[in-house]
């Protein structure tokens, strides 16, 4: 038993250094020499090697843009993203017509919580190089990301125009039609790409999604691997492969699966939520609230940050600061049923029972009909033993409007 805890406590600590690496906090003196004894000694040069690297590098001036970007580029891989965003930002001054540094800001904005002007410059990078089938396929996923298919959609018919025979371009396609629900678009694009690239990890990975979507799930799991054989790091690939698991109930498996995803992206969400279901699967909650307090380090802003985070303070039992982040959930979207509803748990189990009553009268209000849910959970069970709430379920679950405050 203590095994398994013991392996994932190291597994938090190396998310917790990834997102300080991302976020610059490290300093950048990672550490190259063996972990054994007799390594130790060659590990404080390489150590002093490093930083003497990142002092001369946050140095480069003057007006060379490529000597500008390219210290950017080094300080990024630093973990310096800071000052490797500030290089890169003086040589675009210098050199606003090269797609390479806009390129190179799209990759860095997004980590340092600057969504929307990683997307401008991504957008501006496609606009200089619009023979540029990377970037394409890059601004196509993120416009994916941001809810605007259609541009996406847009953005690749008209790329392939010019390259027909691009399979990169047609297995984006694919995503994009599958995304709006067109699968036999999405099955005709991703065919093409695999007539053009047989081994192409994108088009793989959505045939997979596609036969995941229609119950084939052992053939799903082979085409994920071969996505994974070619690209170990393909996020699709992991994040596949570790729902998968997950759903046989090879926690461990999907963890480390989820780990890799999170440690190269990590501030796409998604793949931080996933790892922490499987940490929380595991009744790895102190593993969890680390990831998830981590997560609204990188983006304090978005409200599923801070909504997972109050869902693994409540499995650590740290009521009082789930409830801080329910209510900033609820304060900044007052239409989020599912933050009301987790503040109306905190209050029916500290038996604050007419606190709860107003709150789930605010929650019906909301449109919320799903009373077995609440009947059915002993969390509620001091909200559920007052005959008015008992009846403002019932009316909720009939449609019927119920006006009483019950205060």
């Amino acid at each position: 038993m203590n095994g398994p805890k013991r392996r994932y406590r190291g597994l938090a600590a190396a998310i917790l250094m990834t997102m300080l690496m991302v976020a610059g906090a490290c300093g950048g003196e990672a550490q190259q020499g063996e972990p054994a004894a007799a390594g130790q000694q060659e590990s404080q040069p390489a150590a002093a090697q490093v930083a003497a690297d990142i002092q001369r590098l946050k140095q480069v001036a003057g007006s060379d843009a490529l000597e500008l970007y390219r210290a950017g580029l080094a300080l990024m891989q630093y973990g310096e993203l800071e000052a490797g965003v500030e290089k890169l930002e003086a040589a675009r001054q210098l050199a606003p017509e090269n797609a390479a540094i806009h390129n190179a800001l799209a990759l860095a904005y997004p980590a340092m919580g600057r969504w929307e002007e990683g997307l401008k410059a991504l957008e501006t990078s496609v606009e200089l190089a619009p023979e540029d089938v990377d970037a394409i396929v890059a601004l196509s996923r993120r416009y994916l990301d941001l809810q605007r298919p259609e541009e996406a959609r847009e953005l690749l018919d008209k790329a392939l125009q010019e390259q027909p025979d691009g399979a990169s371009l047609h297995a984006a396609l694919g995503s994009v039609y599958l995304r709006e629900g067109n699968v036999e678009g999405a099955r005709q694009e991703i065919d093409r790409a695999l007539e053009l690239d047989a081994e192409h990890a994108d088009a793989l990975f959505t045939a997979g999604a596609m036969a995941r979507r229609e119950g084939r799930r052992e053939e799903a799991g082979a085409l994920w691997q071969r996505v994974l054989n070619a690209n170990p790091d393909h996020m699709g690939g992991l994040m596949g492969m570790g729902g998968l698991a997950l759903e046989n109930g090879r926690h461990e498996v999907a963890a480390a699966l989820f780990l890799r995803a999170v440690s190269n992206e990590p501030g796409l969400f998604a793949a931080r939520r996933s790892l922490g279901n499987a940490l929380i699967l595991q009744g790895l909650y102190d593993e969890a609230v680390d990831l998830f307090r981590a997560g609204v380090d990188l983006q304090p802003t978005n409200l599923e940050a801070h909504y997972y985070l109050g869902k693994a303070y409540m499995k650590r039992g740290l009521i009082e600061d789930a409830e801080v982040e329910f209510e900033y959930v609820a304060r900044s979207d007052s239409t989020n049923q599912e933050a009301f509803l987790e503040l109306l748990r905190i209050y029916s189990l500290r038996d604050e029972t007419q606190r709860a009553y107003n709150a789930l009268l605010g929650l019906v209000k909301l449109g919320f009909t799903d009373a077995p849910r609440i009947l059915n959970d002993p969390d509620f069970e001091s909200l559920t033993a007052y005959a008015p709430a008992r009846e403002a379920l019932e009316s909720a679950a009939s449609g019927t409007d119920q006006g009483s405050s019950g205060s």
